[in-house]
Formats: C-alpha cells, structure tokens, sequence
C-alpha cells in the first residue's frame, strides 16, 4: 500500500450527507426570482461546484447579474429559509478520530464558501480535526487544482503524500490536473460508473470502508 500522510476531504457528499437540502435550496432561490426550479438529479449531479458554477450549468441562458441573485437567494435559503435535515454520514465522526489517531493529517477542499464550511465546522463539533481547508470562494473552484496546491504549500506535503477523497468526478479530476491520487466515494452524489476510471482504488461505498482501509 502506497503511503500517505495527508488526506484531503470533500465535504457535501463526502463528509455532510446535504444532497437534499442543496437540491431544495436550489430550488427555493429559483423560485424566489420566478424561475422553474431544477431537476432534482441535476442539481445533485453538479454538488461540489461553487455556487455560481453550478447555476451557470442549470441556467445557461441567464445572465450573470441574475445568477449572482439566485446566489444570494441560495445563501439565504441554506442559513434560514430552508430547513431540511442534515447529518455527518455514518461512521465520519468516529472515522475521522480514527485517522487522527493513525497519524494523518486531515484538510479539507470543498466547494462550499468558506463561511458556510466555518458554519458547518462549528455546528459539527469537527473544527480540531481538520489542519487547514480551502473553500470555493477562495481561489479558482473545481476541478481546477489550485485548491489542492494551496494546501500542499500550507502543510509542506508534497502530491506523492496526499490523497484526495470525493464524492464526485471534479473531486477526481482536481486531484489529477494536481498530480495526486483521488479516491472516489459512491455513496454521495456521483456513482461507482462515473468515479471508477479516475479513481486510484475502486470507490468506496461507505466512510468507514474508507478508515478501515486507511488505518
């Protein structure tokens, strides 16, 4: 087995079970400028975007200045309007302690903005696990792998000892253009057929398939 010291997470789909509450955000912002919500399962297929990726890819024919609203509208949704249930998926909390204890470092690259990740981090209780993260609002987004760089200069590792672990295909493809081994996971978003040819490993099925494998 290769060795790693760093471990990279998503967090939507990843670490946070959120699949519907982004969908159902998604959905209250459209609505909130009179537009036709989106698919459901096109919605859930571009988590892991920033914001204003994912909207430019659901609504292609609007302009910028109107997803920049449906943006502000999400956020809105996301920390008031909306209250669909949220939960780690099962095993991360224990998981994680697990991979701290086993000597990893953990870090997170997620799409989320990095007040909504400071939010999440405190609501979870999991601020201490995690050495450094990068947000979508912080630099160039996925798949471009800026993200991963800047926490390769932030912990001094280099690409050969890290891997990073998502749940969907611009998890992966970041993790190639940055020259490192991405692990798919296919209990979020993205499924095994979409993962499977840019993940290092076949893609897990459940986090603590991930730990046990790790430790």
């Amino acid at each position: 087995m290769k060795t790693y010291r760093l471990l990279i997470f998503d967090w939507d789909g990843t670490l946070m079970d959120s699949r519907d509450k982004i969908v159902n955000c998604y959905a209250g912002a459209a609505r909130d400028h009179g537009i036709d919500p989106p698919d459901p399962e096109q919605a859930a297929q571009l988590i892991g975007l920033s914001i204003l990726d994912s909207l430019s890819k659901l609504y292609p024919q609007l302009s910028q200045d109107v997803h920049a609203g449906l943006a502000k509208s999400y956020g809105e949704h996301w920390r008031d309007k909306d209250q669909t249930p949220m939960a780690l998926f099962g095993g991360v909390r224990e998981g994680l302690e697990d991979l701290g204890r086993a000597g990893y470092l953990l870090s997170i690259a997620t799409g989320k903005s990095a007040k909504g990740l400071q939010h999440a981090l405190r609501e979870t209780n999991l601020a201490d696990r995690f050495a450094y993260a990068r947000c979508g609002d912080q630099g160039r987004p996925k798949p471009d792998p800026e993200m991963l760089q800047k926490i390769l200069g932030h912990t001094g590792m280099s690409k050969s000892e890290a891997m990073m672990i998502g749940d969907t295909s611009f998890d992966l493809e970041m993790a190639a253009r940055a020259g490192m081994d991405g692990w798919g996971a296919c209990y979020g978003s993205h499924s095994k057929e979409q993962l499977q040819h840019l993940s290092c490993r076949p893609p897990a099925s459940s986090f603590a398939e991930i730990v046990a494998f790790l430790c």
